[in-house]
């Protein structure tokens, strides 16, 4: 017999030795299936559902950011939806309710209640957002410290808005509540701009990052100033949502000289917080768009390259996945193989573990299945002939009793023929037949 015959004969008989364990065991392999099944429901490794993100108004630097972030995710396959709002407040709202299909949304940590923060996980920052404080160049001369922009007509963004917040906490540090102060104007993000550019309004106060079409609007316009804002850093050691940045001069248009100098401002910034049931595969997948997105933008102004994603703002508890994430990084495996794949390899790798530790010390035991069925068989059929051997050892037979006995012998090389012989095993199978005829040969000489 060639090689590769005698392999597959081994091969074949393995099969079939395994085919009639399953057979025999088959109530111990429908209980480890569903022992499987029950693991793999309670680790759920596959996410059955897609991303819906809250962002800003269309167009807002956070629904660009939300744009962005479609393609990436898509090549994951995972779907997803990029829903306009008002901002923080309700982005944390619609993430609060159970009926909502937002489970993901970009909101100012800071600015959230601290039952509202309690309930969300945190992936992380992904930029800086300064707090924009524009008013007329004929005011110039009369505004220099935060109190001076009391005695004018403020407009601000909509309340439900993180921008509010932060505009109502910054006041606040100075003895200021603008809830009370008839100078200050909430309406909504377009009537607020509207005002502002209107006339309506001196002074307009928002939270956006530098690529927002708002704050590029605003600060290229000639007849608006930015307002520095003195003791930034004082701000920055106060608070530890906010962080002191700077504008250095002509760094917007080196040509133009904008700004003529540099402009401290205050910062606060962007989280990217999640349903605390949002799917682990969700969440990484978020993390690792939001670093690719964030990677692959070619207008950076406050932030390096690889600064973002952070953990920067502890307002919002870490997600265990974003902790993992920041620590270890993304799953090597993510760069050769298939996102649902890699899921499924982080999720349930430790059970594959344990199940190989039990396994395999049992497989080294039993690895030849064939040999050790056709063993088991044999010993059944060696303890039949074992017993007719002790029963006439010392006993004179009768001719009824010898023939009972031979027919029994008959059967039990019958039932021997029955099974197959494993490759491997003939020589035992032979033994087997001349212990039988042995014993064959003593009851027909018996008398």
């Amino acid at each position: 017999m060639k090689t590769f015959d005698y392999l597959g004969l081994v091969l074949k008989h393995e099969l079939i030795a395994i085919k009639e364990s399953l057979i025999e065991l088959r109530m111990v392999v429908i209980m480890i299936l569903l022992l499987i099944g029950g693991v793999i429901v309670y680790l759920k490794p596959f996410p059955f559902t897609g991303i819906t993100i809250a962002t800003s108004y269309k167009g807002g630097d956070w629904y660009q950011f939300g744009e962005a972030a479609i393609a990436p995710l898509k090549e994951h396959e995972i779907d997803v939806v990029v829903v306009a709002t008002n901002g923080t407040i309700e982005n944390a709202e619609e993430l609060k309710d159970p009926k909502s299909k937002v489970n993901a949304g970009f909101v100012y940590a800071a600015t959230l209640s601290e039952e509202q923060q309690k309930e969300l996980y945190s992936l992380g920052s992904v930029s800086y957002d300064p707090v924009w404080i524009f008013y007329r160049n004929e005011l110039a001369d009369k505004i220099k410290t935060i109190q001076d922009l009391t005695k004018y007509k403020v407009a601000l963004a909509p309340k439900k808005s993180g921008s509010y917040i932060l505009a109502k906490k910054l006041f606040e540090a100075n003895g200021i509540n603008i809830e009370s102060n008839s100078h200050f104007v909430s309406s909504s993000w377009e009537d607020s701009r509207e005002n502002f550019l209107s006339g309506n309004a001196d002074v307009y106060i928002f939270v956006a990052t530098m690529l927002d079409p708002l704050v590029k609007e605003l600060i290229h316009s000639p007849d608006l100033t930015l307002f520095n804002l003195p003791n930034a850093i004082a701000y920055q050691k106060q608070f530890n949502y906010l962080d002191a940045v700077v504008i250095p001069a002509g760094s917007i248009d080196i040509e133009k000289k904008l700004p003529v100098r540099d402009i401290s401002l205050v910062a606060t910034t962007t989280t990217l917080a999640v349903r605390k049931d949002l799917h682990p595969a969700l969440q990484l997948a978020l993390l690792m768009t939001s670093k690719q997105v964030i990677q692959d933008s070619s207008k950076l102004f406050f932030s390096k390259r690889d600064e973002f994603p952070a953990y920067v703002d502890p307002s919002i508890p870490l997600s265990p996945i974003a902790r993992n994430f920041y620590n270890y990084g993304p799953p090597k495996t993510t760069e050769y193989l298939p996102y649902w794949l890699v899921v499924f390899i982080d999720r349930f790798w430790l059970v594959v573990l344990a199940a190989f530790a039990v396994i395999y010390p049992l497989s080294k035991l039993n690895f030849h299945l064939r040999r050790f069925r056709f063993i088991i068989r044999e010993r059944t059929h060696y303890a039949l002939i074992l017993n007719i051997e002790q029963e006439i050892t010392g006993k004179k037979l009768s001719i009824e009793e010898k023939e009972k006995l031979l027919k029994k012998l008959e059967m039990i090389n019958k039932q021997a023929l029955q099974h197959f012989v494993p490759v491997g095993e003939e020589p035992n199978y032979f033994l087997f037949l001349n212990a039988l005829q042995l014993l064959r040969n003593k009851i027909e000489r018996n008398g």
